[in-house]
C-alpha cells in the first residue's frame, strides 16, 4: 500500500476526498489522555494521537500530519502519525502564506 503525502490545510478548506492532511493549530483542550481539540482560526477538528509520542499543553501551537475520517455523526476525525511542536512559528504570517499558496494550487 501506498502512502499519499499529506495536503496542507486548514480546517475549513477540508475535503471529503482528503485522506493525509497536515493541519496546523492550537491545542484548545485536552479533551483525554490520547486526543485533543486543535484550532487553527477557520474550526475545530478532534485529534486522536494513539502511539503519538508528544506532551502537549492547552494553547501549544502544533502541526499534525495524520488520516482524516469521519464519525457517524460526519464529525471529523484526524488521526495523528506525527505531531510537531511550533512554538516558533509566527501563525499569523503562516496562515496569510497558505492563503496566498491555495491561490496558485
Amino acid at each position: 500500500m501506498e502512502i499519499q503525502p499529506a495536503k496542507q490545510r486548514m480546517i475549513k478548506d477540508l475535503k471529503e476526498e482528503d485522506q493525509r492532511v497536515q493541519i496546523t493549530g492550537y491545542v484548545v483542550e485536552i479533551e483525554e489522555e490520547e486526543s485533543f481539540l486543535l484550532e487553527d482560526g477557520t474550526g475545530k477538528i478532534k485529534v486522536l494521537r494513539e502511539g503519538v509520542e508528544l506532551s502537549c499543553s492547552k494553547d501549544d501551537l502544533v502541526n499534525v500530519f495524520g488520516e482524516l475520517s469521519y464519525k457517524e455523526d460526519k464529525e471529523r476525525i484526524l488521526e495523528a502519525d506525527i505531531i510537531q511542536d511550533m512554538k516558533g512559528l509566527n501563525f499569523e504570517y503562516y496562515k496569510k502564506l497558505y492563503e496566498i499558496k491555495k491561490q496558485y494550487l
